[in-house]
């Protein structure tokens, strides 16, 4: 099952490009972090199997993944805040870019015992009555819709 979802993870990343990277870092610049500590129960989707855990070390693991796969020179250097929403996961990390470093969204989604990156332009794509991702994530990645 890890080759799998590692497939996943990578077809999803492989197709955001150079552009969804940029904009994701310079979009870091102008984050300041949240006071989410992060919920540790774990997010179950049953059409898929298993269980995602929602602890620091498993959404950290996916992170530093996207940041080595996605982002070109950057590095991984912490998670700063994480939160679990019906599946969904919220994150800010600190990531060094060319020796500055800025805080940084990330948005997870459970997939079985998996959890995949998810871009913001997939979550804001859509109006929020019609997003799959649940409202508190989506006002947190794409604001009060107007």
């Amino acid at each position: 099952m890890a080759a799998r979802s590692r497939s996943r993870v990578h077809s999803a990343r492989s197709s955001r490009g150079r552009e969804w990277a940029v904009a994701a870092i310079g979009a870091g610049l102008l984050i300041t972090g949240c006071s989410s500590g992060g919920d540790v129960s774990p997010t179950a989707d049953p059409t898929i199997g298993g269980t995602a855990v929602c602890d620091e070390p498993s959404i950290s693991a996916v992170i530093r993944e996207e940041v080595d796969e996605t982002y070109p020179g950057a590095t991984f250097v912490s998670l700063e805040t994480f939160e679990c929403v019906d599946g969904w996961a919220s994150a800010r990390a600190a990531v060094d870019t060319n020796g500055v470093v800025v805080t940084t969204a990330f948005y997870l989604q459970a997939e079985g015992q998996f959890w995949v990156p998810v871009p913001i332009e997939e979550i804001c794509s859509t109006p929020l009555e019609e997003s799959p991702a649940p409202e508190q994530i989506y006002l947190e990645a794409c604001g009060t819709p107007e």
